[in-house]
């Protein structure tokens, strides 16, 4: 597998945000969203290929940390990720697989599937033709109901930069038939400030609709340094 990074913070968002986990953070990913909070895993994707028996020995020291996050980049371009994942959890983890949805892999049983699908607002500018064809090209949002027809646990995580993007996720969950509470909104940001502005536009489209709310934990107490 392609390595990031392997840490152990606390979730900065969703359903487990605020509980102690041990992220890996793969690298390389098929999109290449303008707004990308980490552009080492994925416009230029850095790290190093470990086997999963080199990735389970540099998680054992934190074996207390019940919560486990596979994340990128996009892991699921990672074809040895379900060995992880079985091998975690018979460890005794508890697993959520961050993904944008474009990709499905079969035998990948996660205790949740974090779902990302990315809005417009994630499109390359016309100042990146490479990055925007790429993008387009791979952004398929078709590839969502597999991941709703397993049987693990599911949340959809939406990127919100202004209340313009509702229509489209309305749109979204309507055709996905998503239940409104395995639905979070989350800010668009990169700083303190921001988070806070567009955080007040996120939190009333959530109790407009009824979605949950995610704030960026890793944004509010280190600024993105950690947490995913």
């Amino acid at each position: 597998m392609f390595v990031s990074e392997i840490f152990q913070s606390l979730q900065g968002e969703g359903r487990y945000a605020g509980h102690p986990s041990i992220f890996v953070r793969t690298s390389g990913c098929n999109l290449r969203c303008i707004w990308c909070d980490t552009p080492h895993t994925s416009w230029h994707a850095e790290g190093e290929h470990l086997t999963v028996a080199e990735i389970l020995q540099q998680t054992k020291a934190w074996v207390q940390v019940e919560h486990a996050v596979l994340t990128g980049g996009e892991p699921l371009l990672q074809r040895d990720l379900p060995e992880l994942v079985t091998e975690m959890r018979g460890g005794g983890h508890l697993i959520t697989v961050e993904t944008a949805a474009t990709h499905f892999l079969e035998g990948l049983r996660p205790d949740l599937f974090s779902l990302s699908p990315k809005l417009s607002n994630s499109r390359p500018g016309s100042d990146h033709p490479k990055a925007r064809a790429l993008h387009d090209g791979n952004l398929n949002l078709d590839i969502v109901p597999r991941f709703l027809a397993t049987d693990c646990d599911v949340q959809v995580k939406f990127v919100v930069e202004t209340a313009a993007d509702l229509a489209e996720i309305l749109t979204l969950v309507e055709r996905w038939r998503l239940p409104r509470d395995q639905v979070y909104l989350m800010p668009q940001c990169d700083n303190g400030d921001l988070l806070v502005e567009r955080g007040r536009v996120v939190a009333e489209l959530c109790r407009q609709e009824g979605f949950n709310f995610t704030g960026r934990m890793q944004i509010e107490l280190w600024g993105n340094e950690r947490g995913t």
